[in-house]
């Protein structure tokens, strides 16, 4: 309860919100924060770990509705996918503001504590892009591409893009519906068959 109070005062005003302005949001006074975490940094630290669960989108991506028509779908999955990205580096910033504990960095773990970072990591997106997969799979037919190769591709251009849209602010940024468009569409006005695309009824 402290920690879902805590994450949207976090992105709203960052490092400096007060375990004061916390517990009122939470409904609880502000001792009580401190009987389950021992300083604020220990709190900060739950809330980065809150929103780094994979668990969370993917129970959002398999909420969306399956009769919905396609555009509308994808449209949910990328804003899905943003919102996300952006409470986990709202609040990762504020942590790292903060001066809370952060992760370990990659070269100070042993080979072990790698491995299974990288094994956590790698059933994170496998769960993330399953769920995905599972939204366009009602349209699997009207699909160039199978279901996991779109999962993919609209994972590696929503998150590399992000919100901004570039890693120049001065390039205006693409919107939800903008890049929903794009990659049901593509960049051209015409839409020819590409020469690698299956022919109907290969």
């Amino acid at each position: 309860m402290v920690v879902q109070a805590a994450i949207p005062l976090l992105v709203e005003i960052g490092p400096s919100v007060t375990t004061l302005q916390i517990a009122r949001a939470a409904g609880i006074s502000e001792p009580t924060i401190f009987r389950a975490f021992t300083d604020k940094n220990e709190l900060l630290a739950a809330c980065l770990a809150h929103v780094s669960d994979p668990g969370h989108v993917v129970q959002a991506l398999e909420a969306i509705e399956p009769t919905t028509p396609l555009p509308e779908r994808l449209v949910a999955v990328i804003e899905t996918i943003r919102a996300q990205g952006e409470r986990t580096g709202a609040v990762a910033n504020a942590v790292r503001l903060a001066g809370a504990a952060r992760p370990r960095s990659h070269e100070s773990m042993s080979e072990e504590e790698r491995d299974r970072l990288s094994e956590s990591r790698n059933s994170s997106y496998a769960s993330l892009h399953a769920a995905v997969a599972a939204v366009f799979e009602p349209d699997a037919d009207a699909l160039r591409l199978p279901v996991e190769d779109v999962a993919t591709l609209v994972l590696a251009v929503v998150m590399a893009l992000g919100r901004g849209g570039s890693w120049d602010t001065g390039i205006a940024s693409i919107t939800t519906d903008g890049l929903a468009d794009l990659i049901l569409h593509g960049i051209t006005t015409h839409h020819p068959p590409s020469a690698a695309a299956p022919s109907p009824g290969d």
